[in-house]
C-alpha cells in the first residue's frame, strides 16, 4: 500500500519540506501519494523533479490535487 501525505493545510515552503520528509520514509524507488492544493502544485512538482523524483500521476478532485511520486535521484 502506498502511503498518503495530506499537505492541504500547509503553505510554501513547508509543502515541499513535508513531501521531502515523507519520501524519507519510503524505500528506494518507493512511492508516496500526496494530497495538496493548487497553490502548492507547481512548486512541489518542480522541486520534486529537480531532486530527481518522478511524478507518475496527477489527478484533480474538486479543490485538491493528488500526486503519485516515485522516489528517485539523490534521495533514493
Amino acid at each position: 500500500m502506498i502511503p498518503v501525505l495530506d499537505i492541504t493545510r500547509d503553505v510554501c515552503p513547508m509543502t515541499f519540506v513535508k513531501v521531502k520528509m515523507g519520501l524519507t520514509k519510503v524505500g528506494p524507488s518507493g512511492k508516496l501519494n500526496v494530497v495538496l492544493r493548487e497553490e502548492a502544485l507547481k512548486n512541489v512538482i518542480s522541486s520534486l523533479k529537480a531532486e530527481g523524483h518522478k511524478i507518475t500521476r496527477v489527478e484533480r478532485k474538486e479543490a485538491v490535487f493528488f500526486l503519485e511520486v516515485e522516489k528517485g535521484g539523490a534521495a533514493a
